[in-house]
C-alpha cells in the first residue's frame, strides 16, 4: 500500500470557502485544518470557528463525509504565522490529553504541527510521546521551513530563521510525515537549486535523507499558485510559466519510488481551487 499523500492545508478563516468534504472531492486525501489552536489545556479553532462549517455539528459532519469521499486524514494544524500553539506552563501529559480527546470527538485523524517561532524542543518532544502514548492510531505530522549553514552542508528544520525545535522529536521519530515548506527563504542552496528552482523539490527531497530517519516520510510542499506564493518561491524562479506544474510534477515523478517519500504538499487548497486545481490535478498523478 503506497504511504504518498496529496496533502493540502485548508482556511479556518475563509468565509464558507471550502469544506473538507470539498476538499477531498477535489481530490486531497490529507486535508490539515489551518489553524487550530492550543491554549494551555484548551483546545478550538481559531477566531472560534471552521468558518465552512462553523458549528461542532456541522464540523463533525463535514469530517465524517470527507473521509467517505476518500480523505485517508483530516488534520488538526497549530502554530501557523500568528501562531495558535500556546501550551504555556501545562504538563505535556494534560495538553496531549486535551488534544486527543478533542480529535477524538470531532473525528480528526492527526495533528500537525506548523511552528513558527522558538519553543522548547523537549517539550514539543514529549507532547508528542504523549500524544502517541494516548491513540496510537493518530498521525503526528509536523511542517518546518528549511534552512542551511552554508550551500557546502546539510539542509536542517526550523520552524523560522534558526530555531529549531522540531530536532528531538524528529531524532526520536516521533512525527510519522515531515510535510516540508520549501519556498520560505532564499537561502538554501542544493546541488545548484534554491527554493526558487523546481530542481529544489527532488534536491531538496535527497539531501533531507541525510538527517532524517528512514522510518519518517518526507512530502515535499509547494505553493498552490502564484497567488499564495511568496517571492522565494518557484512561482518567482527562473522555471516560473505556463509548464510550471507539469515540471513540478516531473520532480515528484523522479523521486516517488523512494521508500521515503511521503507525497506532494501544497499551502492551500483555497488558493488551488481558485486557480482551477492545478496542483492537486498535477501532483496526484505524479505521486500516485
Amino acid at each position: 500500500m503506497s504511504k504518498s499523500l496529496m496533502v493540502g492545508y485548508l482556511e479556518s478563516w475563509a468565509p464558507a470557502d471550502i469544506t473538507f468534504t470539498q476538499a477531498a472531492e477535489l481530490g486531497y486525501d490529507t486535508i490539515v485544518m489551518a489553524f487550530g489552536t492550543i491554549n494551555g489545556t484548551s483546545i478550538g479553532v481559531a477566531d472560534g470557528a471552521f468558518n465552512p462549517s462553523p458549528t461542532s455539528g456541522a464540523l463533525k459532519k463535514d469530517i465524517s463525509n470527507a473521509k467517505t469521499k476518500g480523505a485517508k486524514h483530516i488534520l488538526f494544524s497549530v502554530g501557523g504565522e500568528k501562531n495558535t500553539y500556546n501550551p504555556e506552563n501545562a504538563p505535556a501529559v494534560d495538553v496531549a490529553k486535551s488534544i486527543v480527546c478533542y480529535l477524538n470527538e470531532y473525528g480528526f485523524t492527526g495533528i500537525d504541527f506548523d511552528l513558527e517561532i522558538d519553543t522548547e524542543a523537549d517539550y514539543l518532544d514529549q507532547l508528542c510521546a504523549d500524544i502517541r502514548q494516548l491513540d496510537s492510531s493518530l498521525l503526528i505530522t509536523a511542517a518546518p521551513q528549511l534552512n542551511q549553514n552554508d550551500h557546502a552542508s546539510n539542509l536542517f528544520l526550523v520552524s523560522t530563521g534558526n530555531f529549531q525545535p522540531y530536532n528531538k522529536a524528529v531524532e526520536n521519530k516521533r512525527f510519522d510525515y515531515l510535510f516540508i515548506q520549501a519556498y520560505n527563504n532564499g537561502w538554501p542552496k542544493v546541488d545548484g537549486c534554491s527554493e526558487k528552482d523546481v530542481g529544489f523539490i527532488s534536491a531538496a527531497f535527497k539531501n533531507l535523507k541525510n538527517s532524517i530517519p528512514c522510518e519518517t516520510m518526507i512530502a515535499i510542499g509547494e505553493p498552490a499558485s502564484i497567488d499564495g506564493a511568496g517571492k522565494d518561491s518557484i512561482f518567482y524562479g527562473p522555471d516560473a510559466g505556463a509548464d510550471i506544474y507539469q515540471l513540478m510534477a516531473e520532480q515528484y515523478e523522479s523521486i516517488r519510488d523512494d521508500v521515503q517519500f511521503g507525497g506532494a504538499m501544497t499551502w492551500d487548497v483555497n488558493w488551488d481551487k481558485k486557480n482551477g486545481c492545478q496542483f492537486v490535478n498535477s501532483m496526484k498523478k505524479a505521486i500516485d
